[in-house]
């Protein structure tokens, strides 16, 4: 008799639903809170019932019942559902079950369900998914809406560097305004990437990558700063680096910009040695003549928002560079440490990531180390420039046209598709942020057209799911903004196999 009391009494008061059914799904014992799910307001009227043909309101119920009783007989049988249920027009309820099978002396086989109200967790997680979308769409639009201006200041002064009657003061604020747009682009990317990590949305992208154009790539946009104070910036590679590898070149490109440029940061004199090479994993190490890190502030280096020393020449930055080029390194299954460093005689850092190396041609591309020194092309080449902000436009014109090349331009991507059916380019440089038709609308038809045109995303989105996006549209290669001239020139040749006249 005691028994049976506080069975109903916790079957009268426990919060989760509880009920047994038999082998012909009838109601053996049910919590009340259960009879309430069921729509009824006393537990009693459903013992011996059906629990199938008890169920008043909810579908789901039904389904999830029918589904116990069609399955009874399984040997395997799942320990968890989560199952919405919706009734009426209340809100829906999302429950928890537990399934199990019990033996009753009398009843033989029978399913214990407990059921748990997890509502407020679903709730919880889809306001965080939303959340999360949102930040991703902000940093989406926040990329853009910087880095586009960036590009446009940068690309500038970069022409007005190249001019040939530039008087040498003209000169050195040309060169002033690149290493100062160098250095904040630096600082919004470490900033922009921190916070893509914090919210979950960083993830890698492999793709076949050339690792000395790379590093040459990475090393000749700080050339500039480097010259612009007397220093040496000096890149050796072993022999045995493989061609082509399998990573991600934006974040390999991070990395490399953050140890870099921290290298730079602290060396007054003489100058900055890359040395890449090769042992089962991609290794560069960073070696400066700079002022070294003391001892005691060595093993916090790689914190976030930590910087050594106290001095005026140590507190410059945000104190992300390093903690931003560690976490990126260890997403590639590598990572960013420390050397040796001794105070007034410089550092040495390692950088490792993985390199699964890819079979393949080597490439013999043309390497441009100065734009302005192009003076013709080997053969006709047609380039459709696609971007909504016209001075963009016409920049990129202007880096072009000298070097012989038949230029067209569309401000979207509805005008892209129409000029690349008109004039029939050789590659296409496509903005991927646009208003009414976008990028990546745009190159899937332009695939759709003529697969075997390359197409260039030219973005300033550092997020990674639009560089998901594109490649799944069809894009070929990524040239970010702000860009290097060079390599704009660079990329042009790997895509169509022309040569240039210097």
């Amino acid at each position: 008799m005691h028994d049976l009391l506080l069975t109903d009494s916790v079957l009268d008061h426990s919060p989760s639903y509880i009920c047994i059914v038999d082998s012909e799904c009838a109601i053996l014992s049910i919590s009340q809170s259960f009879a309430g799910l069921l729509g009824y307001r006393s537990r009693d009227v459903l013992t011996g019932k059906s629990a199938i043909d008890a169920i008043k309101d909810s579908v789901e119920l039904k389904s999830f019942f029918e589904s116990l009783l069609a399955g009874f007989n399984d040997t395997v049988i799942p320990a968890q559902i989560v199952q919405p249920v919706h009734r009426n027009s209340e809100k829906p309820l999302w429950i928890k079950f537990d399934v199990t099978k019990i033996q009753s002396a009398e009843q033989g086989l029978c399913t214990l369900i407990v059921g748990t109200d997890i509502s407020a967790e679903i709730i919880a997680r889809r306001e965080a998914e939303a959340k999360a979308r949102e930040r991703s769409s902000f940093l989406v639009r926040m990329g853009h809406e910087l880095r586009t201006p960036l590009n446009t200041v940068l690309g500038y002064a970069q022409l007005l560097h190249g001019m040939n009657d530039l008087s040498p003061v003209a000169r050195e604020y040309a060169n002033t305004i690149i290493s100062n747009e160098y250095s904040l682009l630096h600082l919004l990317n470490d900033v922009f990437e921190l916070s893509k990590y914090e919210a979950g949305q960083t993830a890698t992208i492999m793709t076949d990558t050339n690792i000395k154009k790379l590093v040459n790539e990475v090393t000749r946009s700080y050339i500039d700063q480097f010259n612009s104070r007397y220093l040496s910036l000096t890149v050796e590679y072993a022999d045995d680096i493989p061609e082509i590898i399998s990573t991600d070149p934006q974040k390999v490109t991070q990395i490399l910009s953050n140890v870099i440029g921290n290298a730079l940061k602290f060396t007054r004199k003489g100058g900055v040695t890359v040395k890449v090479s090769y042992d089962r994993k991609i290794i560069v190490d960073v070696e400066d003549t700079g002022t070294g890190i003391p001892q005691d502030e060595q093993d916090s280096i790689f914190e976030i928002f930590s910087q050594a020393g106290t001095s005026k020449e140590h507190m410059s930055g945000a104190g992300i560079g390093l903690a931003v080029a560690r976490i990126f390194a260890r997403m590639l299954d590598g990572d960013v440490v420390l050397v040796r460093s001794k105070e007034g005689s410089g550092s040495l850092f390692r950088i490792t990531f993985e390199s699964k190396t890819v079979n393949g041609q080597k490439s013999q591309t043309q390497q441009i180390t100065d734009y302005t020194a192009i003076k013709g092309i080997s053969k006709p080449c047609r380039v459709l420039l696609v971007d909504d902000v016209d001075i963009n436009l016409a920049m990129l014109e202007i880096f072009l046209a000298p070097a012989g090349f038949e230029v067209f331009t569309a401000a979207n991507g509805n005008e892209a598709v129409s000029q690349f059916r008109e004039h029939k380019p050789d590659i296409v440089f496509m903005d991927l942020i646009m208003p009414d038709k976008d990028g990546f609308e745009a190159t899937l038809e332009i695939k759709e057209i003529n697969r075997a045109v390359p197409v260039i995303a030219l973005t300033a989105s550092i997020v990674d799911s639009v560089k998901k996006l594109a490649l799944e549209s069809g894009v070929n290669d990524f040239m970010s903004k702000p860009f290097v001239p060079e390599r704009f020139f660079e990329i042009i040749a790997e895509h169509t196999g022309i040569t240039y006249t210097v």
